[in-house]
């Protein structure tokens, strides 16, 4: 605003106009009077300031110095004097500056949350659901969990330390969670038809058994997940981490039992060699339909 006001005194129709270039003079002086204020304003009008900090800069200044309806400038100055206490006002200001940037990041993520879903969509005729579009959930939840561990570190974190802690364990479980979720999914969607053959569910009745022990829980946990898909609701849950943890488990040993199967097959017929698992699955799963196993048969021989 002075730099405004100098540059238009020095304009020549106001240079040659005395009463205007007295009056910007007059303008130009009562800024230069009310400049060394500016510190108290920046400091004590700071969106930051809460009751911590106007109780601090009470407890150190050793007077009551709360806003209200008659806290204004001309009080400052002539009941508290605070223009003597300028580098105590500017500390506590740009500290409640700081931890305002936090509070607000914090917010700001937590915002970003409202009305992100998981897409779950129909699996073919399964009568349940997969995941889709777990991409950008693991994108958000990368970004907000280097920002959280970043506040962290920072030297203004005290008044939040207990929500930065919250939130980043929060982060952390969803994080787990899908990384688990997806496994099983995986693992879920090799293994599901296999063991929807009543051929392979007689041969392999151990397998089969804890295969359906899973298949059981990934209907229900995505029959939940259809009617709740919000991912911080869903997914913030340690008892379904443990459920994953332990379907992805039995689903490696089943795994490891089909593979085991499949490995005595073709040291029983050496033949089966020249198949890939998925081949020879075809053609086990499927050993009363011989057009079924045809296709096949060129590669054996």
């Amino acid at each position: 605003m002075r730099r405004n006001i100098g540059k238009s005194s020095r304009a020549q129709s106001i240079r040659s106009n005395p009463e205007v270039c007295a009056i910007a003079k007059r303008v130009d002086e009562q800024i230069t009077d009310f400049k060394p204020y500016m510190p108290i304003i920046l400091a004590l009008a700071q969106d930051g300031m809460r009751d911590r900090h106007w109780e601090k800069l009470s407890e150190q200044l050793e007077m009551d110095i709360k806003p209200g309806d008659n806290f204004t400038l001309q009080y400052c100055l002539e009941e508290l004097k605070l223009e003597e206490h300028i580098p105590v006002l500017t500390k506590e200001g740009d500290k409640a500056a700081k931890e305002y940037q936090i509070e607000r990041a914090l917010d700001k993520m937590e915002d970003e949350w409202i009305g992100f879903e998981f897409m779950v969509d129909p699996y073919k005729n399964t009568k349940t659901y997969r995941l889709l579009g777990a991409d950008d959930v693991m994108q958000q939840l990368d970004e907000h969990r280097v920002t959280t561990q970043a506040m962290q570190f920072s030297a203004f974190k005290g008044p939040f330390e207990k929500r930065i802690g919250d939130w980043d364990h929060k982060l952390c479980i969803v994080s787990e969670v899908l990384d688990e979720w997806l496994s099983v999914q995986r693992n879920w969607l090799h293994l599901q038809p296999i063991f929807d053959s009543a051929d392979i569910m007689k041969q392999l009745p151990v397998e089969g058994k804890k295969f359906n022990s899973v298949d059981r829980i990934w209907r229900e946990t995505m029959e939940k997940c259809y009617k709740n898909p919000a991912v911080l609701q869903f997914a913030d849950n340690e008892g379904l981490l443990l459920r994953f943890r332990e379907a992805c488990r039995v689903l490696d040993q089943v795994q490891k039992g089909l593979s085991e199967y499949l490995n005595t097959k073709r040291k029983a017929f050496a033949r089966f060699y020249f198949l890939s698992d998925d081949e020879l699955l075809q053609i086990l799963s499927q050993t009363k339909d011989v057009k079924a196993v045809q296709p096949h048969v060129k590669k054996c021989f």
